[in-house]
């Protein structure tokens, strides 16, 4: 069976966004959507109280025309409504380590308005072991067949990274874009001699041997997709950012040794200035 699509939903723009993609998102990939709107819970809510009671019906209310929207712009898709109780970070972890991949808008009901990363949203894209993608409210409109970026880094075990990026791009039969951004080793900045051409050659042909055997291994499982891979100088986030700029995903990986409030600073970067939805896949 094939995992559920879960969506975060709160009274906010952004999630309303979330929710509309994954919409066309589970209808493209056969997938189902599951809304689940968090009702805070604690010891200062009485459950008897009035406007407890209405503020639950508000909220199942929404839902379900919301549901019903999604039924309505694409004929056969199977939406499931939820609305749990508890912290909101810790009820949507639950909810997507148990099945499917979790989408969110990128800012939520609460905060300033310039906020593009709202704190629910990072708090669960830095905690969650399978898949979160964060959509930005500006890239509800935005036109599909474009091709799929995947920010790889073979030091390390790039292959769930590689492996989600492969499994999206066949599912929408476009061309996935491997990219490596290296920065150039610190003496060549720091010292009174820089490196000649060859030396220059020598590190980028030894970066993109790495790439492309990355790449190639993860491949073999996804033989119909096409692919390209780039190695790129300069930081990372900002030529990933770059490089998804007409993209349709970005998907980058999270380490999971991290502390658990951390994202890594290309992660992070990517999720405040990409322009399409991006993945935060987690791997070692």
């Amino acid at each position: 069976m094939t995992p559920s699509l879960i969506v975060g939903v709160d009274d906010s723009d952004a999630s309303l966004a979330a929710a509309d993609w994954a919409g066309r998102e589970a209808a493209a990939t056969r997938r189902n959507v599951r809304l689940v709107h968090v009702r805070p819970g604690g010891f200062w809510i009485r459950p008897g109280d009035d406007r407890v009671k209405d503020a639950e019906e508000h909220a199942l209310h929404a839902m379900t025309c919301l549901a019903d929207a999604l039924h309505r712009a694409h004929p056969g898709l199977r939406v499931d409504v939820e609305t749990p109780t508890g912290p909101v970070d810790r009820v949507l972890l639950r909810s997507a380590d148990q099945v499917g991949t979790l989408v969110l808008g990128t800012r939520g009901s609460g905060g300033f308005a310039a906020l593009l990363l709202g704190s629910v949203a990072q708090s669960v894209a830095a905690q969650a072991e399978s898949p979160v993608i964060l959509v930005p409210q500006r890239a509800a409109a935005a036109e599909p067949g474009y091709r799929i970026v995947v920010g790889v880094d073979p030091s390390g075990d790039c292959g769930p990274v590689l492996e989600f990026g492969l499994r999206s791009a066949q599912d929408h039969g476009v061309v996935l874009r491997a990219v490596h951004a290296w920065h150039p080793p610190v003496p060549w900045g720091a010292g009174p001699v820089q490196p000649g051409q060859s030396e220059r050659q020598e590190v980028q042909h030894y970066q993109a041997l790495a790439l492309r055997e990355a790449v190639t291994t993860a491949h073999t499982r996804y033989p119909a997709v096409e692919f390209t891979s780039a190695e790129l100088s300069g930081d990372p986030a900002r030529v990933l950012v770059e490089e998804a700029e007409k993209a349709s995903l970005l998907v980058v990986g999270r380490r999971r040794h991290r502390p658990v409030s951390a994202l890594g600073p290309v992660a992070h970067a990517a999720l405040h200035y990409a322009r399409c939805p991006v993945a935060v896949v987690p791997h070692w």
